[in-house]
């Protein structure tokens, strides 16, 4: 069994393409299967296009402006989610998701709480999540609060707000837990930094059930890099089957001089050591494909690790950097941090950049002709249109078979109405009856 990865991030607005796709591409490394988003800054139909990267489904309120607030809730494609109701306000603050994963009822809350001190706010949220919540309940968001003086640094002598108050009872009242703080009782560590007041502060939160508290495998705050926010991040076990996808060649390949010289000299030595006169030309030509895509997986295998030990090392010193800055506060040390940060946002900027000219490219070669690129467009719609779930009655229908047959009862009483078919469609309504029971 394996667990559901949810990260909580206040992204400080995706209206730039450029930006959108450093923070999918963020979140698909940190191999996130669900993210709840803050602050994404763009409307109804950009919200839309969230689903064009490893996300399948996307639930969104958005702000009458398009420009300011924004929460989302995004859905790895290879989680099997149906979702059960959608529950959010119209000012861009919260969303609710109730839905089922596997045959586990699941709720997801994401939220981001305004900056002034309104304790009303937080009092309206758990009243929502007390009416439409099911099931196994995960919030997270932007509370723009501290619940204690742990959470902030320097410390301060300013008494906690109102809204912070009301969100430490509030979540008290209704058995829910501050998950990171459950964890870590004692430690300091801080989601986001003010570089007006050069001071830090936790006001991220994820919160859950008490009685579900065993089902946190791991909580993670991550270095703060493209948002002044950091993500927050955990392992959540609901119990859900791993699954697999098959390899294929990234085609940007292609334009990399270095990687179509490696390939040019590899079939050059290839064909020097096995073109002989004993050796037919087809099955030549078969081993040269199946050798050379070993050494394509093995060139990109070498440049991905490549890749990732520099990124890996860039975060690792974002967070060195970060921690020693909490604790000091020296200029050196940010100045140090910013230029880290900067090196992470060029490497992540050249992986995107490349991915947005090859998308354009793509669309202009083959948008105007029946191809492979219009064959997975109109799959993913058509999957898209599938019925996964029929409610006869006071009972939902999920399987299926029983979904066919609930279909051929309907079609038959509306459009076939002889006595044979009322005695055929007495027959079928028994057998789903007997199903669903």
């Amino acid at each position: 069994m394996s667990t559901l990865t949810v990260t909580s991030y206040n992204v400080k607005g995706l209206h730039s393409p450029t930006k959108r796709k450093k923070g999918l591409l963020q979140l698909r490394q940190s191999k996130c299967q669900v993210a709840l988003l803050q602050e994404t800054h763009i409307s109804d139909v950009e919200h839309t296009k969230l689903n064009k990267s490893w996300a399948d489904k996307v639930y969104y309120s958005s702000h009458c402006s398009g420009r300011k607030r924004g929460v989302a809730i995004l859905i790895h494609r290879q989680i099997n989610f149906t979702e059960t109701l959608v529950h959010k306000d119209k000012e861009g603050r919260f969303i609710l998701v109730n839905g089922i994963i596997d045959g586990t009822s699941v709720s997801f809350v994401n939220v981001y709480a305004p900056n002034e001190d309104v304790p009303g706010f937080i009092k309206s949220v758990f009243n929502m999540i007390a009416e439409y919540s099911s099931g196994l309940l995960i919030m997270g968001g932007d509370f723009n609060c501290v619940m204690s003086n742990i959470d902030r640094h320097p410390a301060s002598r300013t008494p906690i707000s109102k809204m912070g108050k009301m969100l430490k009872n509030m979540s008290v009242e209704a058995g829910l837990v501050d998950i990171w703080r459950s964890k870590f009782p004692k430690d300091r560590n801080f989601t986001f930094y003010s570089n007006r007041h050069a001071s830090y502060s936790r006001i991220d939160y994820f919160f859950t059930a008490k009685a579900e508290l065993h089902r946190i495998e791991d909580i993670t705050i991550l270095p703060i890099t493209i948002s002044d926010h950091a993500p927050v991040t955990l392992k959540w076990n609901i119990g859900l089957t791993p699954s697999f996808k098959q390899w294929r060649l990234n085609a940007s390949l292609l334009n990399d001089k270095e990687f179509v010289e490696f390939v040019k000299l590899d079939l050059k030595n290839y064909l020097d050591i096995n073109n002989t006169p004993e050796t037919s030309p087809i099955m030549l030509w078969d081993c040269a494909k199946a050798y050379l895509r070993g050494s394509i997986i093995s060139y990109t295998t070498a440049k991905k690790r490549q890749k990732a030990a520099k990124q890996k090392y860039l975060e690792d010193r974002i967070r060195e950097l970060d921690l020693q800055h909490k604790k000091t506060r020296a200029s050196r040390i940010l100045n140090d941090l910013n230029t880290s940060r900067r090196e992470l946002q060029d490497l992540l900027s050249e992986k995107i950049e490349g991915n947005l000219c090859f998308a354009k490219q793509q669309y202009y070669e083959n948008g105007n002709r029946v191809s492979r690129l219009l064959a997975f467009r109109l799959k993913k719609q058509q999957s898209s249109n599938v019925v996964h779930k029929l409610k006869s009655g006071n009972k939902s229908i999920l399987k299926p078979k029983d979904i066919d047959l609930t279909v051929c009862v309907f079609l038959h009483r509306d459009f076939f109405l002889s006595d044979t078919t009322f005695i055929l469609i007495g027959a079928m309504e028994s057998i789903i009856s007997e199903t669903l029971d």
